[in-house]
């Protein structure tokens, strides 16, 4: 079908412990963040600054601390509902759709462009907080939470 998308995916540098994506950019709702890659820890491990691990066995997404922060800034300066407690947990009107109002994501990975509903971006931690199910961390790794509900 049309909804059907391929990206090359590879194992890393042959030892076969991670499968890995090429990640080309992001894009916030209709904002598209300008990354600039260059992950020396990425690169050696994985052979590309641009490489993220995607793994079923790991809850949230990590991305590189200046990636992260580019998204997080978006995700703040839309300011989508006030802010509860850590910067990135929002508290949500949850008449019906507690997601309704947050942003999607995109993740455009080579040849294809993965578009994540809220929904896969935020975690509902108690009722009306939503977390950004996001973190900064030194391994780019694409988590179980933005997989959820599509065929991979």
């Amino acid at each position: 079908t049309e909804d059907v998308q391929e990206t090359p995916m590879a194992s890393d540098g042959g030892e076969g412990r991670f499968y890995v994506l090429i990640l080309t950019s992001i894009s916030v709702g209709n904002s598209r963040l300008n990354i600039q890659f260059g992950g020396a820890q990425t690169t050696a491990l994985l052979g590309d600054a641009r490489s993220i691990i995607i793994d079923s066995g790991t809850s949230l997404t990590f991305l590189a601390k200046d990636v992260y922060v580019q998204a997080a800034n978006v995700i703040n300066r839309e300011r989508f509902y006030p802010p509860e407690q850590d910067l990135l947990c929002y508290h949500v009107e949850n008449n019906g759709d507690p997601y309704e109002g947050l942003p999607q994501m995109t993740f455009h990975f080579a040849n294809a462009d993965w578009k994540l509903p809220p929904s896969n971006i935020f975690a509902m931690f108690r009722s009306g907080i939503a977390c950004l199910a996001i973190k900064d961390g030194e391994m780019p790794i694409f988590g179980n939470i933005a997989q959820q509900n599509m065929h991979i």
